[in-house]
């Protein structure tokens, strides 16, 4: 199945400022004319909007970026938002060498 042109995927973990966050991320990707797909594969561009709070989120948002990684396809961007890409954005790159920050 050929991927949509201009449609993002994005995954929002951690708390409720997270959902607004994203829904925020959302609005400015539709604006710009992409369209949101609920199918990471259809996606030209993969966003996880992080949670680095406590260490279950930390871990959970870890195992979300690894599993994109795996999956992303040539020509797919990978990126890490939100509050875990914010304060551990080195660590991230060396983890998952697929995001960008």
């Amino acid at each position: 199945m050929p991927k949509p042109k201009n449609a993002y995927y994005l995954l929002s973990l951690g708390c409720a400022k997270n959902t607004v966050d994203s829904q925020s991320m959302a609005a400015l990707l539709e604006g710009a004319g992409l369209r949101g797909t609920e199918q990471a594969r259809r996606a030209e561009v993969l966003i996880v909007n992080t949670c680095g709070f406590i260490e279950s989120a930390r871990a959970e948002s870890l195992a979300a970026l690894h599993e994109l990684a795996a999956l992303k396809a040539p020509g797919q961007l990978l990126i890490a938002a939100g509050c875990l890409s914010q304060h551990y954005g080195q660590e991230l790159s060396r983890q998952v060498p697929a995001w960008t920050a």
